[in-house]
């Protein structure tokens, strides 16, 4: 097929069983672009230390500024973040509360953090509280979005039940438990994952997400629909093999009443250096987080746009946005943490 900014002529060739293949040919012209700068960023009350850009702390990672701009349905050239963008974040006064300031990359040899910010005031966000953001790009038309945070999610309780027959010095596996009392004043958005932590609190240098375990033959379990199920991590970014393993749940059948999880999961426990440093895990943390609605679509959104796998027959998963006249998401997301003390 050949691409060009005019219109394009393409030869489609259409496969039916039990009737030979034709070809058609179509005039397909390029759709009217207007460039708009695009986006995504999750405001939440994580406490985190600001660290080099190869931290473990995938948590912190997950939830940084990442600023782009939209490009033309039929550009082939790769699409890069930006560097060059100026976004601040105001209360309900509108004071300035947050500002950015982009990454610099550490490799000579590859960009990694190119569209990537920090933020410079280390703001969290306050439940109950509204936020506006606005970023601007040369050229592009400013944008800004508003939100308000959602209240934390009320953990009734949460146990870990250590499996002994499975379990080995290098991979502990176990039974993991999770009950949350649901608000029944608000329309409430969760997910949940869980990570381990060492005596102080501090992530272990090893591998810290706490994952669902799999069957005997190594297939990962299929989960039930619409049930509230441990999500994975690495499955948040939405990219790659992330495209399964998140799973975002309302609380549309269970308002006002407790629900909970039950899975089967692993984590590596950690251990001693050679140097007599340690960074054994001494604790589970369970995240339950309370995400805006439009967090939640943004997520669900981009699920079903990674399930289309490139396939140009599958049906349309256009992305959700609430960045008018941009794209992208600027969300909300109320950490409530529960800590269990490992034997």
């Amino acid at each position: 097929m050949y691409i060009s900014s005019r219109p394009v002529r393409a030869a489609l060739l259409l496969l039916s069983l039990g009737l030979g293949a034709c070809e058609t040919t179509l005039d397909l012209p390029e759709p009217k672009h207007t460039p708009r700068i695009a986006l995504q960023f999750e405001l939440s009350n994580y406490d985190f230390d600001f660290q080099p850009p190869n931290s473990n702390d995938e948590l912190a990672r997950l939830r940084r500024l990442y600023v782009s701009n939209s490009q033309r349905v039929f550009d082939l050239n790769e699409l890069k973040g930006r560097r060059d963008a100026t976004v601040v974040i105001t209360d309900d006064k509108g004071a300035v509360v947050e500002s950015f300031e982009a990454l610099q990359s550490t490799s000579p040899y590859y960009d990694s953090e190119q569209g990537y910010y920090r933020q410079t005031k280390r703001l969290k966000g306050e439940p109950g509280r509204t936020y506006t953001l606005r970023a601007s790009l040369p050229g592009f038309e400013t944008v800004e979005s508003t939100l308000t945070m959602p209240k934390a999610a009320v953990i009734e309780s949460a146990t870990f039940t250590k499996n002994q027959s499975k379990s080995s010095p290098n991979d502990v596996r176990g039974k993991l438990s999770v009950t949350v009392a649901d608000d029944p004043g608000a329309a409430n958005y969760y997910v949940a994952f869980a990570r381990v932590v060492d005596k102080d609190y501090k992530l272990t240098t090893g591998w810290a997400e706490v994952q669902v375990d799999q069957d005997n033959n190594g297939d990962i379990v299929t989960p039930e629909v619409g049930q509230f199920q441990l999500s994975s991590l690495s499955a948040i970014s939405g990219g790659g093999y992330g495209t399964y393993g998140f799973y975002p749940y309302a609380d549309t059948n269970v308002n006002g009443k407790r629900f909970s999880l039950n899975a089967d999961v692993r984590y590596y426990p950690g251990g001693c250096s050679y140097s007599g440093v340690c960074n054994e895990a001494a604790y589970m943390e369970v995240f339950v987080s309370s995400l805006t609605r439009e967090a939640y679509n943004f997520h669900l959104s981009r699920q079903r746009y990674n399930n289309t796998d490139g396939n140009p027959f599958a049906e349309p998963a256009p992305l959700a946005s609430n960045i008018p006249n941009g794209y992208g998401l600027f969300g909300g997301v109320t950490d409530a943490v529960y800590r269990i003390k490992l034997q």
